[in-house]
């Protein structure tokens, strides 16, 4: 199975929401890490939605924690919505909730 990772982009009532599609691993990392740096650079508000991730890996957990820092550094808003499945269950275990405010959908963004 070819490891991919895709993005889609839009605004919903003054967020930037980042939709990250496929996986987040070793090899698809940097490309979603680059991507989140690039929307942090132009906005103040960020929703990364995971309802279309289907794999994240401690490489991915690394770019969360690394964009969060950067968001919280530089006083944006970063927030998690849409992640199920394993997604969710890796983000419940490593307790994102302390980084993140998670939300259960993008449609519940305030």
């Amino acid at each position: 199975m070819e490891k991919i990772i895709d993005f889609s982009e839009q605004l919903k009532g003054g967020w930037y929401v980042l939709s990250i599609i496929g996986r987040m691993d070793t090899n698809t990392a940097p490309k979603a890490e680059d991507k989140i740096k690039f929307a942090l650079a132009d906005h103040l508000k960020i929703a990364l939605n995971l309802g279309d991730l289907n794999y994240i890996s401690s490489a991915g957990l690394r770019v969360l924690l690394r964009v969060a820092k950067i968001a919280n550094k530089e006083d944006k808003d970063i927030v998690i919505c849409g992640a199920k499945g394993m997604v969710q269950e890796i983000l419940d275990d490593f307790d994102i909730e302390g980084f993140y405010t998670v939300y259960k959908s993008v449609d519940d963004l305030e």
